[in-house]
């Protein structure tokens, strides 16, 4: 009984995430409610349990690490409120590999609050990772709608598509992407020493990846 109760808590509370703050819509939650059962139903099959619990063997949890996405974002997004869960979510997702799981909950996202860029800039990333680290035509077309909603002063969309770059190890592309950011900043903007410093690494970067390339003497 204690793994149906413990079960039941854990469905439970996937289901009122989703639908407060995530806030899916009815055809959604029924489709993570048929997933639910269908887990309980193998539960009930090949499980045991009514077994007393009994310590399990130490086994960790291979996890993927987080993103250089996953920590800028702390910096430069929003990190409160619905987009902050969703953000937060989406990058849990990633480091269980479900990928497409998190591309899906931010776009229903998306569905909801069109006009938020943090959550557009986040769904850009998704597809990035889902695409295994290319820029595909999906991924810039993402970045194109968060650039085009964000404000002048909002230069995000075009920073984590630099970042995006440097992810995917095209290092003109992100040096291209952040000079024309940083050439577009207002004076006194507070991103001017934010941009100087990461092309500054982004240099040290380009030349180590130049040094490890270049034949032995």
């Amino acid at each position: 009984m204690i793994g149906w109760a413990i079960f039941a808590i854990m469905a439970f509370a996937v289901l009122g995430l989703l639908a407060w703050p995530v806030k899916l819509g009815k055809p959604a939650l029924m489709l993570v409610a048929a997933a639910l059962f269908t887990a309980a139903a193998g539960y009930a099959w090949q499980g045991e349990p009514g077994l007393v619990g009994a310590p399990a063997a130490d086994k960790p949890q291979e996890m993927a690490p987080d993103t250089l996405f996953a920590s800028e974002r702390m910096r430069f997004l929003n990190h409160y409120g619905e987009t902050g869960i969703a953000l937060g979510t989406a990058d849990a997702f990633h480091r269980f590999g479900e990928d497409e799981a998190s591309a899906w909950l931010l776009r229903n996202a998306i569905v909801k609050r069109p006009a938020d860029v943090d959550l557009r800039v986040g769904y850009a990333h998704a597809l990035f990772v889902l695409a295994r680290g290319r820029m595909t035509p999906a991924v810039i077309l993402a970045f194109d709608r968060a650039d085009g909603l964000a404000h002048k002063d909002n230069p995000a969309p075009a920073y984590f598509r630099g970042l995006a770059y440097l992810e995917a190890g095209d290092f003109d592309g992100a040096d291209q992407t952040w000079r024309a950011l940083r050439a577009g900043l207002p004076v006194g903007s507070p991103w001017i020493a934010i941009m100087d410093a990461r092309l500054e690494l982004l240099g040290l970067l380009r030349q180590r990846a130049a040094q490890e390339d270049a034949p032995p003497p």
